[in-house]
């Protein structure tokens, strides 16, 4: 997560969604169409990008089994007695796999963590003098052989769709559609698998599974199971609700699309509130760039645009700030 809503936020209650504010955008005549099939897409996705920041995607062409399986394997995971859940659980020095939900002391509020992760990140054993935070190997339930190969898959498949949806970000921009290309060589992304607990009956309504907030990278590609309980804020301040769409992903921009667009388009405050009084289960692929790259307004755009609203930031540099916070208060997190 990246920035953080005040707590004022956190008391608005989300109205149900209506598609035509987060459309639902088929990707199929991007990937199959030709030059104006992809062209009409990515002014779809722009539009979407301009006004509320988030999309439905449905025509991605990821097989539906990539997806019921990590959801069947997430659910297992999750499902584990606790001290076997403990067996593959991150540590500051290795923060990948299995993270818990942190101590509550007291009543919940606005700050309660009301989910666990298993936390997967990008793999570059050959890379030389590599920067061990990015570079790790990921942990992986040593019984659990079909739970690897399900998120290894996932993973795979989530990065190919992202490279896609980069083309059509940089067309929906006017730009060549192979711009964000050389960027994303070694890219650090993460894979999270989400469990989240019903927020317990009578809580106050400041209280949320994940505090309003909005994404690190340039982009995050969602699947949700059935439960719902997502929520995105509109640029008029009010909250809507954006459940489920059976066979499509939920898409958002993060900060760091945000400032290559110099403002274009927008990221978005968004947060789980799981109040269906069941388990929820999601699974959020978070593309990152080279940890190298520098962030900055796109010079083409800064031109058509006569200003430059943002300052660069350092892949790398930037996202190790949520290192530094958990090393200054691990009992937060683990």
């Amino acid at each position: 997560m990246s920035r953080s809503s005040e707590g004022v936020e956190d008391r608005i209650v989300a109205r149900a969604v209506d598609l035509a504010e987060i459309p639902l955008i088929d990707f199929t005549p991007f990937r199959e169409g030709g030059p104006a099939g992809r062209q009409a897409v990515a002014r779809q996705i722009a539009e979407a990008c301009e006004r509320i920041g988030f999309f439905y995607l449905k025509g991605h062409g990821v097989p539906e089994q990539v997806l019921d399986e990590t959801f069947a394997q997430s659910k297992a995971f999750f499902h584990r007695p606790l001290d076997e859940r403990r067996q593959s659980a991150a540590t500051l020095q290795w923060y990948r796999g299995w993270i818990g939900m942190p101590r509550q002391n007291g009543p919940l509020d606005r700050n309660s963590r009301l989910f666990e992760q298993y936390r997967i990140q990008a793999e570059f054993p050959d890379v030389p003098n590599a920067d061990p935070v990015f570079h790790r190997a990921n942990r992986w339930p040593a019984d659990m052989p079909a739970f690897r190969a399900a998120c290894q898959a996932h993973y795979d498949a989530m990065l190919a769709l992202a490279r896609d949806l980069l083309r059509a970000f940089a067309l929906g921009l006017g730009l060549p559609e192979d711009r964000f290309d050389g960027h994303f060589d070694l890219p650090i992304c993460q894979l999270s698998l989400l469990y989240y607990t019903p927020i317990p009956e009578g809580s106050d309504i400041e209280v949320s599974n994940t505090v309003s907030h909005t994404d690190e990278g340039p982009l995050t590609i969602l699947a949700q199971d059935a439960i719902g309980g997502l929520e995105v804020k509109r640029r008029d301040g009010t909250w809507i609700s954006a459940p489920p769409i059976p066979g499509a992903y939920t898409i958002n921009i993060g900060d760091m699309m945000m400032w290559w667009s110099n403002g274009r388009f927008v990221s978005n405050y968004h947060r789980v509130r799981n109040r269906a009084g069941v388990e929820r289960f999601s699974i959020p692929f978070f593309l990152n760039p080279d940890a190298e790259t520098v962030i900055e307004p796109l010079p083409e755009l800064v031109a058509a645009d006569g200003v430059k609203r943002y300052e660069p930031v350092q892949v790398g540099q930037h996202l190790k700030r949520f290192y530094a916070k958990l090393e200054a208060s691990p009992g937060d997190f683990l």
